[in-house]
């Protein structure tokens, strides 16, 4: 089992805020939405997953087997603090662009964990983001800009964001699996609408489904007419 070294960030901010670790799944797909979580623990569980004493094997979802993700997802739901999620269509994405569908996400995660009640203290949200975006041209930013962190590979190296890019992708999988009925013969079961050879392949031979990103897909429909229409 994959073991992460976590680094004792979220415990320093304690005294002022309620950090929350940020993640997304979903960024590269051909097809469905983008899925961002936030997960938020209380320092007393922090201290058990640092030892290992719960949540065991929790780290960066891309890393751990379908299985353990699921299990973790579970556990994850009853021992953090605030969970939060938020899926962006892929009509937004192809609208706004990727980034843009980032942010969105990370405020709307943001406004959903504002909403649950706060200590007496009155500490405020600090998010905690996996990557190194730069969300500076867009004026929604200004939203979060002071409450919030980013950490290049956080989802390895910080426990809340770790647990927010297993609730991100298993939240996203469950999607994909749950529609892969409506879209018989591309396999959104298997490759949960990533660019893997049987989509590709599936794409061509079936045209493009509602679910695609088009700005993702060009490659398909540029040069074929016939791989504009939906099914």
């Amino acid at each position: 089992m994959p073991l992460a070294n976590f680094e004792p960030e979220e415990l320093k901010f304690f005294s002022e805020f309620l950090p929350c670790g940020i993640d997304e799944a979903g960024r590269g797909p051909y097809a469905g939405p983008l899925s961002v979580g936030m997960v938020s623990f209380a320092p007393d569980i922090l201290e058990k997953i640092y030892a290992g004493q719960i949540l065991k094997g929790l780290n960066d979802s891309k890393k751990l087997s379908e299985s353990k993700r699921e299990s973790l997802f579970q556990e994850i739901q009853e021992t953090a603090h605030r969970v939060a999620h938020a899926f962006l269509s892929h009509t937004y994405i192809d609208r706004y662009g990727i980034n843009r569908a980032v942010l969105e996400g990370i405020l709307k995660c943001y406004r959903k964990g504002s909403q649950a009640p706060i200590e007496s203290t009155g500490r405020k949200l600090l998010l905690l983001i996996d990557g190194n975006y730069n969300f500076s041209k867009y004026k929604e930013s200004e939203e979060v800009k002071r409450q919030s962190y980013y950490y290049k590979k956080g989802d390895s190296r910080i426990a809340s964001i770790a647990a927010a890019s297993i609730i991100a992708k298993v939240k996203r999988d469950r999607f994909m699996k749950a529609i892969a009925s409506k879209f018989p013969g591309y396999g959104f079961e298997g490759h949960k609408g990533y660019g893997s050879a049987g989509h590709e392949e599936a794409i061509r031979n079936l045209g493009l489904a509602r679910i695609h990103r088009r700005s993702f897909t060009k490659k398909f429909h540029a040069s074929d007419p016939s791989h504009q229409s939906d099914r």
